[in-house]
């Protein structure tokens, strides 16, 4: 069975109630909905209303594993795309993005369930979306503790390990933290805390080597830029004197009348010579 276009209509009907031929019953509550919006989206739900099954006979689908909000929820977004209010309050949408949604630490637990439900009633649009919520959520929590919480109750509740390797990267972030709480080493246990220790202190240890190696680096090419300097000024410094000795017949010196011979003087430090042109007979300097 193909899916259905989801939007005002099948909104509309859903809050009314027309035209219903099916029940879903959880904790005493009821939802009126339509075998062709629901059993399209969910071929576990549409089994279940097939001959020889009781709910073939009674139109009512049972829910047990779930609270009403949850399959409350889940209705709401097979009708609109979209969950998160009161179905009195929910908006007519097509547009399943997850923009503009409130997030509080009670969201993450909320879109585990979700993302449980879906995964149970193998709903695939809908775990993407809860997926979806729930990083935003964890991203936007006041307490980011509340995380391991949630990782704790989709451990328990829901078998897509997608989701499960996405809480695994969101509890890696600040891993640091979690490692000082009680609740990791309820996860973990206590030989996977000290499995996860030993891999932040090699990090931490790596982190530092790294570190010390790029000072090193710098200052290796800092030293090598000096030395290069030096040497430019050192040839230049030669190229000079030998130029002057080149152009010059004579000392500068007017008072000298000796043949001009000249040599060079060595002065400065040892790492940067200064070489000087100076008149063999007058000492003058050229």
């Amino acid at each position: 069975m193909s899916a259905v276009t989801r939007g005002p209509v099948f909104g509309h009907v859903l809050k009314t109630g027309l035209y219903s031929d099916l029940t879903l019953s959880c904790s005493r509550r009821e939802f009126s909905v339509h075998r062709v919006v629901v059993c399209s989206q969910s071929e576990v739900l549409a089994a279940a209303i097939r001959e020889p099954f009781q709910e073939a006979k009674t139109r009512t689908i049972v829910i047990e594993q779930y609270d009403a909000d949850t399959v409350e929820k889940m209705v709401e977004f097979l009708y609109t795309g979209d969950y998160g209010s009161p179905l009195h309050e929910a908006q007519e949408t097509n547009d399943a993005s997850v923009a503009g949604s409130t997030a509080s630490d009670d969201d993450l637990l909320q879109h585990i369930s979700l993302n449980s439900i879906a995964d149970y009633y193998g709903i695939k649009a809908l775990a993407e979306l809860s997926k979806a919520k729930l990083q935003q959520a964890s991203e936007n929590a006041s307490n980011k503790a509340s995380l391991l919480d949630a990782a704790k109750e989709a451990l328990g509740q829901t078998g897509d390990l997608t989701l499960h390797a996405m809480l695994a990267k969101l509890t890696a972030k600040n891993i640091r933290q979690y490692l000082e709480t009680d609740q990791l080493a309820e996860l973990v246990g206590n030989f996977g805390i000290e499995i996860l220790r030993d891999i932040v202190a090699a990090e931490d240890t790596m982190r530092s080597n790294i570190t010390h190696l790029q000072f090193e680096l710098e200052a290796e090419r800092a030293r090598h830029e000096g030395a290069k300097a030096r040497s430019t000024r050192i040839v230049e410094n030669i190229n000079n004197c030998m130029n002057t000795l080149k152009e010059s017949e004579g000392c500068r010196n007017q008072s000298c009348r000796a043949k001009f011979n000249c040599y060079i003087e060595e002065r400065g430090q040892s790492f940067e010579p200064l070489f000087l042109l100076r008149c063999s007979e007058c000492r003058c300097r050229h």
